[in-house]
């Protein structure tokens, strides 16, 4: 029923523009005076239709017109928000995680180029030379200004039959204008990275939030400390470039830390939908520490937020995006797709992670080689705590 109101209501919009441009009788050719512009929004609507039909330059394409204004309307609510094409459509609806791509985490809001946020280690695009903080002006010469963050990585993602061939990427970096061509064939399992320092911090990074997670920290962390040489003081949690996962698994992984009956809520149009970590904790007690970066979004920004608002855990680092969100997807009948933010996250305290940071208890500044400097500040908050 929901997805049926909404192919008709955006139905209802097209036909109503494609109206006003070709069968309202007032859309002359020929020069006109710009008429003023009216507070409503029917007549504003009505009158750009109108300067389009009179005095673009030549006759518009109606559907491509209507594509154009629909796909700006979708894209330009949030970072998440997407109009998606047939061909795009079929591609969201078959991928794969995690699907083969460049390596590059890219953080985008519409009007501005997608920004590099993250490279991955050894993938196509950091051997190809990318850069945090570039900014990816077009992909495979088609300008990515008003493209949303979802129909960018669909770009970057080899899930179709033609994806095998290297994209290309037309950097703007400084002043200079680069170019790349890049392979689509890195994927980044999911995984737990254990590392364990003589100073006693026990560093667990993973690669995303994904189901299992939370077992595979347990694990680990009571491993450790069953190791007759173990000298684990601290753990801290690396959820730098974590940027994809599952918020039920981001719960869990809080609830290994902390009981709550409540630990913030998703809100929807006013209605709230609270969240709970009710089992009893495997490590109440224990010193934690949360590493994020530029790169961290949704379930991981879930995690490091609640483990501080609660004062669980310290966390280090750079600001968040603030993507904490749910998105569900509408099908149109013409087999395009609508990617919508229905719902997004407030802490208990009342703070919004929507378009918010995680809340740092010690903000860093980007360099290109930070990992001294993440170890060095958890090192310091130790030995003070000690």
């Amino acid at each position: 029923m929901k997805n049926n109101k909404l192919n008709i209501y955006f139905l209802v919009i097209i036909l109503v523009l494609t109206a006003l441009l070709f069968l309202d009788k007032r859309f002359l050719p020929g020069k006109s005076p710009v008429p003023q512009f009216s507070r409503n929004n029917a007549d504003l609507i009505g009158t750009v239709m109108q300067l389009i039909k009179t005095d673009y330059l030549e006759e518009p394409n109606p559907l491509r017109t209507t594509e154009g204004a629909f796909r700006g309307l979708i894209n330009s609510l949030d970072p998440l928000s997407a109009y998606l094409d047939k061909d795009l459509a079929a591609k969201y609806l078959n991928r794969k995680a995690p699907a083969e791509n460049t390596g590059l985490i890219l953080y985008k809001k519409y009007g501005l180029f997608p920004v590099v946020a993250a490279v991955a280690e050894n993938s196509p695009a950091a051997r190809a030379g990318l850069k945090v903080g570039d900014n990816i002006s077009g992909i495979n010469d088609r300008n990515t200004l008003n493209m949303s963050l979802l129909e960018v990585n669909l770009l970057l993602e080899a899930t179709g039959q033609q994806d095998d061939q290297p994209v290309k990427l037309r950097v703007v970096r400084g002043n200079d204008t680069l170019e790349f061509q890049v392979a689509r064939n890195f994927t980044s399992p999911q995984s737990l990275k254990l590392t364990a320092e003589k100073t006693g911090l026990l560093l667990l990074k993973p690669t995303a939030i994904y189901p299992g997670l939370s077992q595979e920290i347990k694990k680990s962390i009571t491993a450790s400390f069953k190791k007759k040489d173990s000298n684990v003081r601290a753990v801290v949690l690396d959820l730098r470039e974590c940027f994809n996962g599952d918020y039920e698994e981001a719960r869990k992984v809080i609830n290994l830390f902390l009981k709550a009956e409540e630990i913030g809520y998703f809100e929807r149009r006013g209605q709230k939908e609270p969240l709970s970590c009710l089992e009893n904790p495997s490590f109440p007690q224990q010193k934690l520490f949360v590493w994020v970066n530029q790169a961290t979004y949704g379930p991981a920004e879930l995690i490091a937020a609640v483990l501080q608002d609660f004062k669980r855990a310290k966390v280090i680092g750079i600001e968040t995006p603030g993507l904490v969100g749910k998105q569900e997807h509408f099908p149109i009948s013409d087999g395009s797709l609508i990617v919508l933010t229905t719902a997004v996250f407030s802490l208990k305290s009342g703070t919004r992670l929507w378009d918010n940071s995680v809340p740092l208890d010690v903000k860093l500044t980007y360099a290109e080689k930070m990992e001294q400097t993440y170890l060095d500040k958890t090192r310091g908050l130790l030995t003070s705590a000690d």
